[in-house]
């Protein structure tokens, strides 16, 4: 299919129908939270997310209540890491590793990394990491954490730990940008899966890669496409459906 010539968004019925799961078609997917959701994890400002039902979790997601809020970043995001692994990744995660795809999450479950695909590119950071809250000490690692333990001491200096993601307030790291739009500019197809990508920054990834010459798909269960819709092609369904079907084609 030729990106220069849209596909209307009600066309493809199966991803298959429009993009190879070949091993040959270089495949860039930036993933959000609805390809979590199988595996329990709710998103964040929609019906039942974790804000919707409890916005005074903004503590818990937020810089300028540091360092105060460390406890409660760890029964957050640290239990947020145990539900991960206890459910394990989802088909959609298992499906975009068997297919070698490149990934850029806006999560931080580390689902994709559990589900064998490398690399993955976390724009927010990881609950699987932890960093020392003294930059001056500059240790990061594997997250210690385990639900209902004290709050883990940095290794290094003793200090206390947080985890290793980017909160309200906070700066992306450049360097991960930098290998995001790298990534947007040097693959054939862009998936955004389980993410209506139009909220910054990754809404700025789609026209990236489209500029590039990209094919740019929209696997969501929403049917609305964003004002000034970047995308060529919509395929509505699950990740779990629509990613399972694509490798079953494939």
């Amino acid at each position: 299919m030729d990106p220069m010539n849209p596909t209307p968004p009600s066309a493809p019925t199966r991803l298959s129908d429009v993009v190879p799961a070949d091993g040959q078609t270089r495949i860039v997917a930036l993933t959000g939270a609805g390809i979590s959701a199988s595996a329990g994890l709710g998103t964040f400002r929609g019906p039942g997310g974790l804000w919707t039902g409890n916005p005074d979790l903004e503590e818990a997601l937020h810089a300028r209540y540091l360092p105060g809020n460390v406890p409660l970043l760890w029964q957050v995001w640290g239990g947020l890491r145990a539900r991960a692994q206890a459910a394990g990744p989802t088909p959609g995660h298992r499906a975009l590793a068997v297919c070698g795809t490149t990934i850029i999450t806006q999560n931080v479950d580390g689902l994709h990394q559990d589900a064998g695909s490398a690399p993955v590119i976390e724009v927010h950071g990881s609950a699987a990491r932890s960093r020392c809250l003294d930059r001056r000490c500059g240790w990061h690692g594997q997250s210690a954490y385990a639900v209902g333990a004290p709050d883990p001491p940095c290794p290094r200096c003793g200090g206390p730990q947080r985890p290793d993601l980017v909160l309200f307030g906070e700066s992306l790291d450049p360097l991960v940008w930098a290998a995001a739009e790298t990534a947007a500019q040097c693959c054939d197809v862009f998936l955004a899966v389980g993410t209506s990508a139009f909220v910054t920054p990754a809404k700025w990834l789609v026209p990236i890669a489209r500029d590039a010459g990209a094919l740019c798909v929209n696997v969501n269960i929403d049917d609305m496409p964003p004002p000034a819709d970047p995308f060529h092609v919509h395929v509505i369904g699950t990740a779990d459906s629509v990613l399972s079907q694509w490798v079953a084609d494939g």
